[in-house]
């Protein structure tokens, strides 16, 4: 699931969005390199190890799993600053050519090794979310990248190695989220730059149903949540002031069809991603800064419902890291949040984990080894295993076991009757 300033940067890119586009982010890519890591497991919180990505990735926003092993993580290619398309120049004069552009790498080992896939396109896609409902399918949505932008949906059969374009929602020019209940059954988010609504496909985008329009107002909405029972939320925020917004949620309980805003608690900053860890218990996550146009240093948000997400509070608990991106709960009682850890000043920010064990209600930080940028998005396909991806970065989340339940042994018993002890 993408975060909010990862979809306004794209859509700041389309030239979809204008006042909210003049601020230049906080933390840059290249500051990374003045960061040091920080090693180290403490007893009972996550074991996160990042890496770098393949060769050429650039702005990894969304990360999924189908299964414990098989894993996707997609992005935006890099600004050619970035990627040097000029080329490289080598010790004997010779200049390699620069790495093609990738926007969609994959891990069949949980996370251990990654490879770009590539993609037989004309331009290169910008890409905001992936569902995989099984490891062979996958749906993978966004931008085309041309210069005259429209929505792109990708779709592969073979678990990436080839990647074929197919319809897309009419009028569409961005999709920024996408959820899979089933083989076959997925609902979008699009965007034709005013109106916001969602399309449903009951044939893995062979042909799409344009459904409810969300909200008047919301300004983006990509963390796109769903379950087989036809609820859905979707996190943003709706604007309030040239460059700034208030947290918003959507919510539909017949898949779509028809959307209503959620009651949120007034002065909420943005809100990325949301999850529910049961039918009625809901979490949403954010950051407290209002700013939609730069990624700006400040604490995270979590918000609670209890009643499926329609009504939302404060967390009586802050989430342990700041700017938070992304949030999954692969059981009941685990969830995982994801963000930014904010270093030194000007403040330098570096990818940072925090697991709950109690539902939500509270967190604990975890140490990370490589992790020098932001984590922007999760995706935990067990209780015991999370993937994160931020940057050129993606890292794996090892989560300690659960307790395993106290056996009360039966006390013994003695019954006294006449002539002695039996």
């Amino acid at each position: 699931m993408p975060p909010v300033r990862a979809r306004v940067a794209l859509l700041c890119t389309l030239g979809l969005l204008t006042a909210a586009c003049a601020t230049t982010p906080v933390a840059r890519v290249a500051d990374r390199l003045a960061v040091p890591d920080v090693l180290g497991q403490p007893h009972g919180t996550p074991a996160v190890i990042g890496q770098p990505a393949p060769a050429g990735t650039g702005l990894l926003t969304a990360v999924t799993c189908a299964g414990l092993e098989h894993c996707w993580a997609v992005g935006a290619p890099a600004p050619a600053s970035a990627t040097g398309s000029a080329g490289v120049k080598t010790g004997a004069g010779a200049t390699q050519p620069a790495p093609s552009p990738v926007v969609i790498d994959a891990t069949a080992n949980g996370g251990q090794t990654w490879a770009g896939q590539p993609l037989a396109l004309p331009t290169t896609p910008s890409l905001t979310a992936i569902a995989c409902p099984r490891a062979q399918e996958c749906m993978a949505v966004g931008s085309n990248g041309a210069l005259a932008p429209s929505a792109i949906v990708l779709t592969t059969g073979d678990g990436g190695a080839i990647w074929n374009e197919v319809s897309i929602p009419a009028g569409a020019v961005v999709i920024t989220g996408v959820a899979c209940t089933s083989d076959h059954d997925c609902t979008v988010v699009a965007s034709d730059g005013t109106t916001v609504w969602t399309a449903h496909s009951s044939d893995f985008g062979r042909s799409w149903q344009r459904e409810g329009n969300l909200p008047a107002g919301m300004a983006d909405a990509g963390g796109l949540w769903c379950r087989s029972d036809g609820t859905c939320l979707a996190s943003g925020y709706s604007t309030t002031t040239p460059g700034h917004g208030q947290g918003a949620i959507v919510i539909s309980v017949d898949g779509g069809a028809t959307w209503a805003a959620a009651s949120v608690p007034a002065g909420t900053g943005l809100l990325q991603d949301v999850a529910c860890p049961s039918a009625f218990s809901c979490l949403a996550v954010g950051t407290t800064s209002t700013t939609v146009s730069g990624l700006m240093p400040a604490a995270g948000k979590l918000l609670q419902s209890a009643d499926g997400g329609h009504t939302w509070s404060p967390s009586l608990a802050s989430p342990p890291i700041g700017d938070v991106s992304g949030i999954d709960c692969p059981s009941p009682h685990t969830c995982v949040i994801v963000g930014t850890k904010w270093i030194g000043q000007p403040p330098v920010g570096t990818g940072a984990v925090a697991r709950s064990a109690d539902g939500g209600t509270s967190f604990v930080a975890a140490t990370t080894e490589y992790t020098p940028l932001g984590l922007t998005a999760l995706v935990c396909p067990s209780d015991q295993s999370c993937i994160a991806a931020g940057g050129d970065t993606v890292a794996r989340i090892t989560l300690p076991a659960p307790p395993a339940p106290k056996v009360v042994r039966p006390r013994a018993t003695h019954r006294f009757a006449p002539g002695g002890l039996r």
